[in-house]
């Protein structure tokens, strides 16, 4: 059993840096977003202990999105971009989300309310990844799209999101911390295991549905 090296992982973030020139990000340009405020949102995401939620994550979403050709809604797009702005392992289920979505609103100060309100709720929405708004299953899905990658990717993002809670498990042994992260977040798996479809949008659920089915079958 190897246990893979964290620290490789942000040499691979830097080798897919995302700016705000990145397509994606046009609807929420155009809306009134400043590039340099799209910069200091995306500078959130590259604290040290972000092994899984930096900007690979909003990187990989937003090319999902132009590849799929989901044609995301400016609040859509803002919504992937500030959804994981703040994320603090730990915190109480909600606060990351919430804060997130109001950090936005900090740096969107002249971009429709509408579009900001329409933001927000997308991003409290992937709290628990139920869409309680339509425009939310788009960012829904792409924000789970990780689950559906080929195993040795799904097993990658696993260790990452590990890497960021692993100071949390008062487990010295390294194996015995892991056993405790996976059995926790089977909880999770199982959820979306029982709904009828764990993706919303027919391009996502061709792309996706069954590798995840196959990925957390196998984890749970």
């Amino acid at each position: 059993f190897q246990i893979p090296r964290l620290r490789d992982y942000h040499h691979c973030m830097a080798r897919k840096a995302i700016n705000a020139s990145h397509p994606g990000l046009k609807p929420a340009l155009d809306a009134g977003l400043q590039p340099r405020a799209a910069e200091h949102l995306l500078a959130f995401y590259d604290e040290p202990h972000r092994y899984y939620h930096n900007r690979v994550h909003i990187r990989e979403m937003l090319d999902a999105a132009l590849k799929h050709e989901l044609k995301l809604s400016a609040a859509q797009t803002f919504a992937v971009l500030a959804h994981d702005a703040v994320y603090v392992p730990g915190a109480q289920r909600g606060d990351n989300e919430t804060l997130s979505a109001q950090l936005m609103r900090v740096y969107a100060p002249k971009v429709d309310i509408a579009v900001l309100d329409a933001a927000f709720a997308i991003i409290i929405d992937t709290t628990d990844h139920v869409p309680r708004h339509t425009e939310s299953t788009a960012v829904l899905d792409l924000d789970l799209m990780r689950l559906g990658a080929a195993p040795d990717d799904f097993e990658r993002y696993s260790w990452e999101v590990f890497g960021e809670q692993r100071p949390l498990i008062a487990v010295d042994d390294y194996l015995a911390a892991w056993q405790f992260f996976d059995d926790k977040r089977a909880q999770f798996f199982q959820t979306l295991m029982t709904r009828p479809a764990i993706f919303h949008l027919a391009p996502m659920r061709g792309a996706y549905e069954r590798a995840c089915h196959i990925n957390l079958g196998q984890t749970i």
